[in-house]
């Protein structure tokens, strides 16, 4: 097994792989559980053309990141992650910087903005890694009732 780390576009499918996988943290394990509840609707929402994208390793779905285009410049990122992006982290880490730096670049966007759990700490810690800054927190954001910081990426 080389463990290389391939890139490929998003489809649904693939969301709908991770949700039904291991979520790579008890708080995002949550927000799954609550989608599949929905039927996964969100993860064929978020199939944009050349706005999202998938990594495998070992030809198995690991992670998917994107965009959704607001309006105009403006688009929500995201990311979703199977428990097995801790056996990656570097590397899963490094492909979602390149990657929505990449696509926002080739898709003039200008604002990238996020919602980040307040209590999902190394959410915060990854999204400040990406260059995200927090912007204030949103009270009762959550599907659940919990509070989220909106953190947005000026590029």
């Amino acid at each position: 097994m080389t463990n290389r780390l391939i890139i490929i576009p998003y489809i649904s499918d693939h969301g709908k792989i991770i949700m039904e996988s291991q979520m790579n943290h008890m708080l995002t394990q949550r927000d799954a559980e609550f989608i599949k509840k929905d039927n996964n609707v969100e993860c064929m929402s978020l199939e944009q053309d050349g706005l999202a994208f998938t990594g495998l390793i070992n030809n198995e779905v690991i992670a998917s990141a994107g965009m959704k285009r607001v309006w105009g410049n403006v688009a929500e990122g995201w990311f979703l992650g199977k428990n097995d992006v801790w056996n990656h982290p570097i590397t899963i880490a490094k492909a979602v910087k390149q990657n929505l730096d990449h696509l926002a670049k080739t898709n003039n966007i200008k604002r990238l903005q996020t919602a980040v759990r307040a209590d999902f700490g190394i959410g915060i810690r990854f999204a400040k890694w990406l260059g995200f800054t927090n912007e204030g927190l949103m009270k009762h954001y959550g599907f659940d009732g919990s509070d989220h910081y909106r953190m947005a990426r000026i590029y």
